[in-house]
């Protein structure tokens, strides 16, 4: 994973499920089956993964975007939520950040601790 910056959309990861949840709406899929692609896709992805530590990081981008992504179109389901909530709570991708200067861990922990706010005063929309 590149990462270029300490916000939620400034790393590879993050950026290629907005982009393939834009895509996906813009062929006219709804919010719910661009989720079920998406999760289908980097699951699927992940499954191979030797690296605990990547693939709880990977797998906390993938809840955290996906949830932005539904709050943003006001369709946050309740499972995405929990799941976001759940990696938020293990320190999310937190672990990628080791080797980085102390104040970009910060600042991506002051990232994450707002999303963490926002989510959790979000009420799902669906089921």
């Amino acid at each position: 994973m590149g990462a270029w910056g300490t916000g939620l959309w400034e790393d590879d990861l993050s950026c290629d499920i907005q982009d393939e949840w834009n895509d996906l709406l813009d062929e006219g899929a709804s919010t719910k089956s661009a989720t079920k692609t998406i999760l289908d896709t980097w699951l699927n992805e992940f499954q191979d993964y030797d690296d605990e530590e990547q693939a709880l990081a990977d797998l906390s981008i993938l809840y955290i975007s996906l949830a932005a992504l539904q709050m943003r179109h006001r369709a946050l389901e309740r499972n995405i939520k929990e799941k976001a909530l759940e990696y938020l709570e293990k320190g999310a991708d937190l672990s990628l950040w080791e080797d980085a200067d102390e104040t970009d861990v910060e600042d991506r922990k002051m990232v994450l601790d707002e999303f963490k706010k926002k989510l959790m005063a979000t009420e799902p929309h669906l089921p």
